[in-house]
C-alpha cells in the first residue's frame, strides 16, 4: 500500500523516480517501460522503486496526482477571473487555452493514463474528481452569464467533456482537421463548448 514521503530524504528519492518515470514516458508507453529502465534512469535501485511504490501502475498514479493539482489550480484560478470575461465564448476560449497548455505540458503522463484506461476499462478516482470539478466550473459559467435558469446541467456535462476530449485529442494529434493557429483553434474550440452550455 502506497504511503506519501514524509522525511526529506524519502520525498526527494520519490521525486527522482517520479522524474525519471516523466522523462522515460516521453519516450516510450508506460507498458514499454520496466522498473529496472526507471530506477536506472533515477541512479537508484529497483528495490527502493518497489518499496516505494510497488508497482509501476502505483507510480503512474502518484504522478497523476501532481498534474490532478496543477489542473484543479488552474480551474480555481478560471473561477476567481469569470467574472471579468466580457462574454461565455470568451470565458471558454480561455479554458480551451490554458486546457491545451496543461495537457501539452504534461502530456506524457496524460497518454500514460489513457493508455490505463484503454487496458483496464476503468477510470481512476482522480481523473473522476478533475473531471467534476471542470463540470462545476461549467455550473459557474452558467450561473455568471445568467444561463442557469434556462440551460441544463447536462449542458455542462456536455461542455466539459468536449473542452477535455477535443484538446486532448488535438495535442495527441488526432485531430490535425483542427485550424494549426492558436487563435482560431481555441475560439472554434471555445465557441462550441459555450454552444454546449446553452443547452
Amino acid at each position: 500500500m502506497y504511503k506519501k514521503p514524509l522525511q526529506p530524504r524519502a520525498i526527494a528519492t520519490e521525486k527522482r523516480f517520479l522524474d525519471a518515470l516523466n522523462d522515460l514516458l516521453k519516450e516510450k508507453s508506460l507498458g514499454q517501460l520496466s522498473i529496472d529502465e526507471i530506477a536506472d534512469h533515477a541512479q537508484l535501485t529497483r528495490g527502493a522503486f518497489l518499496k516505494r511504490f510497488g508497482s509501476k501502475k502505483q507510480a503512474l498514479f502518484v504522478l497523476w496526482s501532481s498534474y490532478c493539482n496543477l489542473a484543479s489550480e488552474q480551474m480555481v484560478a478560471i473561477a476567481a477571473y469569470m467574472p471579468k470575461f466580457a462574454c461565455i465564448e470568451d470565458a471558454c476560449m480561455h479554458m480551451s487555452k490554458t486546457l491545451e497548455n496543461i495537457q501539452t505540458l504534461e502530456f506524457s503522463v496524460n497518454r500514460a493514463m489513457h493508455e490505463d484506461f484503454q487496458e483496464n476499462l476503468r477510470i481512476d478516482p482522480q481523473t473522476k474528481k478533475i473531471f467534476l470539478d471542470c463540470v462545476d466550473l461549467m455550473r459557474q459559467a452558467q450561473k455568471q452569464f445568467n444561463l442557469a435558469g434556462a440551460a441544463s446541467d447536462a449542458g455542462a456535462f456536455a461542455a466539459a467533456q468536449l473542452l477535455v476530449t477535443i484538446n486532448y485529442n488535438y495535442v495527441l494529434k488526432a485531430m490535425p482537421a483542427l485550424p494549426a493557429n492558436s487563435q482560431a483553434r481555441h475560439k472554434l474550440i471555445g465557441d462550441v463548448v459555450a454552444l454546449a452550455l446553452r443547452a
